[in-house]
């Protein structure tokens, strides 16, 4: 299916006593939709934050291209992160600032670009979402579904090699889910970029993913395509399949 973007191996993660992760070990495959999913309290989120550097494993590795966040220096991170997008669940957008400032932050923030290129790039981004006339309006006077969409723009503007969903539709109504699903697709599409999407919703992981992992109790269950997560007799996949297993 492709070379791997982020190689994770044996990686652990605790709290105190209470383990998180307990020797996770996955590919992330290069310009996939990689799902990484599981009920609440499994250990997605975890994981999600150890490979974009926000947190640190207490044992393993987690490769990206030459690049090993697990024992890299905050530095050698912050360089990294020029190469990542996210899509945190809420969309982190910053209220006091119009929709066009909220977009380019992450160019200021870097020092990646004139204000004119900045511009320039954030209203063609805006445009490929259908939000190009909104550039100068508040980011507060924006609906649920305009607000994620901004959000995605403020994470493609950097030209990430890796692009980061946290649970996109939680709390979303179906339409409005089904539009972020379309959002992640067209994501991919226009950035060319590796998607990874920690998500619990069965449905948009089989129409969408290309690569999913199922954890449990912080542990890979199966790794694999839809097929076959489809054709799995292990009795885990069955159960979260069913539904029996949702968040």
């Amino acid at each position: 299916m492709g070379a791997p973007t982020i190689e994770i191996r044996d990686v652990t993660k605790s709290f105190g006593h209470f383990e998180v992760l307990k020797g996770v070990s996955l590919d992330i495959l290069a310009g996939k939709i990689n799902f990484i999913i599981g009920r609440s309290g499994e250990g997605k989120s975890v994981l999600l934050k150890i490979l974009t550097g926000l947190y640190r494993p207490d044992s393993g590795s987690v490769k990206f291209g030459s690049v090993n966040i697990a024992k890299a220096k905050t530095s050698e991170i912050n360089k990294l992160r020029r190469r990542m997008g996210l899509l945190f669940q809420e969309g982190a957008l910053f209220d006091s600032m119009s929709v066009g400032e909220n977009v380019i932050f992450p160019l200021w923030f870097h020092n990646l670009a004139t204000p004119q290129e900045a511009k320039k790039k954030a209203l063609a981004i805006l445009g490929e979402l259908g939000m190009g006339r909104y550039f100068n309006l508040a980011v507060s006077l924006l609906s649920t579904g305009e607000k994620k969409r901004v959000a995605l723009a403020r994470a493609l503007i950097v030209d990430p090699e890796v692009v980061f969903f946290d649970e996109p539709t939680t709390g979303l109504d179906p339409l409005l889910g089904s539009q972020v699903d379309e959002l992640i697709v067209h994501a991919q599409k226009i950035s060319q970029a590796t998607v990874v999407v920690v998500s619990h919703d069965m449905a948009a992981t089989l129409s969408l993913a290309d690569r999913v992992t199922l954890l449990r109790l912080g542990q890979v269950v199966l790794s694999g395509s839809p097929d076959e997560f489809r054709k799995s007799k292990d009795q885990e996949v069955v159960n979260f399949l069913s539904g029996g297993d949702s968040a």
